[in-house]
C-alpha cells in the first residue's frame, strides 16, 4: 500500500525488474585515476573535486515530473554551468504522469532518480536496493484546501464537513485522520477527481489538493483559498527525494560523481530560491518551452515551493539535508499505511561530503 506517492496523488494535476551493474546511469567509463586511459575516463569517485585533466563524467538523471519549476534547481544548474563546473555532462530526463521512475535507476538507465520516499520504499520491498541521499521537498505539498470565505483551518475542523477526496487518497487520509486524532466518521467523504471545481461550486467544503497546484490555479482565476499541509500535523513524506542504488552508494569510483551532482544542484536550487522569477524564466523558455507554461503561474508555483524546500530545520546543514526527526516522521508515516521501512533507507553521507 502506498502513501502520498507523487505520481499517484498528483496525477493529471499539471505539476507535477531488478538488477545491479557496476555504474548504473553513468555513461563515461570509470578509471582508477584522473588520467585518461584508453579513452574517456571518469574522475575518481573518492574525490569530490573535479579534475581539469579528466574527461567529464556523463550521466543521466531521471526527474520525477515534467519540465516545470518543480525541477527548477537542476535546470538552473544546467543553464548556469554549475554541472560543467563539477566536470559533469548531465542529461535531465523529465518524468510525467505515466513515468515509472525507480526501475530507470535500478536498470542503469539513470544514475540518479527523483521520487517520493514511499515509492522508493515500495521499490525496495519488491526487490530493489535503493538509498535516498537527499530530498528537495522537506515538507510534502499534500494539503487540504478550502475557500477563504469559508475556511477549514485544521484537521479537527473537517468534522461535520464534506471533504472532496480522490479514490487513490483514501488510505492516506484514513491514516492521516488517525494521526491527527480526527473522528473520520464525522466527515462526509465525497469522491472527486483532481479538478477543484466541486469546491468552487459548493459541492464540498474542503478538497484534497497539492499546495503548489490547485490553490495557485484558483488564485489565477481570482478565487482565494486557504490550505493546511498534512505534513504540519505529523503526516509527512519527503518528495522529490534523490535516490541511487546501494551499489552506486558503496562504489568509490561512482559516488563522487553523485556528490558533485548534489553540490551543483544545490547551487541551482539556492539561485532558484533567491530569485524565483528568474528561475521560472529559465524553465519556461528552455526545457519547458514546448509545454505552454505560464510564466506568472510558474513563478507563483515556485514561490509556494520555497518554504517546503528551505525550512528552518535544515538551516545548519543546507538544502537537501534530512534531519533525524524528519526521517523518523517519514518512517512512522510509511509504517502507518503498511509500508515496512527502516531509517537505513536514508543517508546524508554524500551530502556531508558535498
Amino acid at each position: 500500500m502506498r502513501t502520498i506517492g507523487r505520481r499517484r496523488l498528483i496525477k493529471a494535476m499539471g505539476l507535477g525488474g531488478v538488477g545491479l551493474i557496476a555504474a548504473p546511469g553513468l555513461l563515461a567509463a570509470c578509471g582508477d585515476s584522473d588520467e585518461p586511459s584508453g579513452g574517456s575516463t571518469q574522475p575518481s569517485g573518492g574525490s569530490t573535486e573535479p579534475s581539469g585533466e579528466a574527461a567529464p563524467a556523463t550521466l543521466n538523471v531521471q526527474l520525477g515530473w515534467i519540465a516545470n519549476v518543480e525541477n527548477a534547481g537542476p535546470f538552473v544548474a544546467a543553464e548556469k554551468g554549475y554541472y560543467e563546473d563539477e566536470n559533469l555532462e548531465v542529461t535531465l530526463t523529465p518524468g510525467g504522469p505515466g513515468a515509472i521512475l525507480e526501475p530507470t535507476v535500478v536498470s542503469g538507465t539513470a544514475l540518479i532518480g527523483l521520487s517520493s520516499a514511499d515509492t522508493i520504499a515500495n521499490a525496495n520491498a519488491e526487490g530493489a536496493d535503493l538509498v535516498i541521499v537527499g530530498t528537495t521537498l522537506q515538507r510534502n505539498p499534500s494539503a487540504v484546501m478550502s475557500l477563504a470565505d469559508s475556511p477549514v483551518n485544521n484537521p479537527q475542523e473537517l468534522e461535520g464537513k464534506r471533504l472532496g477526496l480522490q479514490e487513490s487518497g483514501e488510505a492516506i487520509y484514513d491514516a492521516f485522520f488517525r494521526k491527527a486524532g480526527v473522528d473520520a466518521s464525522a466527515i462526509e467523504v465525497v469522491p472527486v477527481q483532481f479538478d477543484p471545481a466541486p469546491l468552487v461550486a459548493g459541492e464540498v467544503d474542503a478538497f484534497a489538493a497539492f499546495q503548489t497546484n490547485q490553490p495557485v490555479a484558483l488564485r489565477a482565476q481570482g478565487i482565494d483559498t486557504v490550505s493546511f499541509l498534512l505534513a504540519d500535523f505529523g503526516y509527512n513524506l519527503f518528495a522529490n527525494a534523490f535516490f541511487i542504488t546501494r551499489e552506486t552508494f558503496e562504489d568509490d569510483d561512482v559516488r563522487g560523481v553523485v556528490i558533485r551532482w548534489l553540490r551543483a544542484t544545490r547551487r541551482g536550487w539556492e539561485d532558484a530560491i533567491a530569485d524565483p522569477r528568474a528561475a521560472a524564466e529559465i524553465v519556461v523558455s528552455g526545457p519547458g518551452a514546448d509545454l505552454d507554461l505560464d510564466l506568472d503561474q510558474q513563478t507563483e508555483t515556485l514561490q509556494e515551493l520555497v518554504p517546503l524546500i528551505d525550512t528552518p530545520a535544515i538551516a545548519d546543514h543546507g538544502l537537501f539535508w534530512m534531519t533525524e526527526d524528519a526521517i523518523a516522521v517519514n518512517v512512522e508515516t510509511m509504517n502507518s499505511v503498511g509500508i515496512s521501512v527502516e531509517e537505513t533507507l536514508f543517508s546524508n553521507e554524500l551530502l556531508d561530503a558535498s
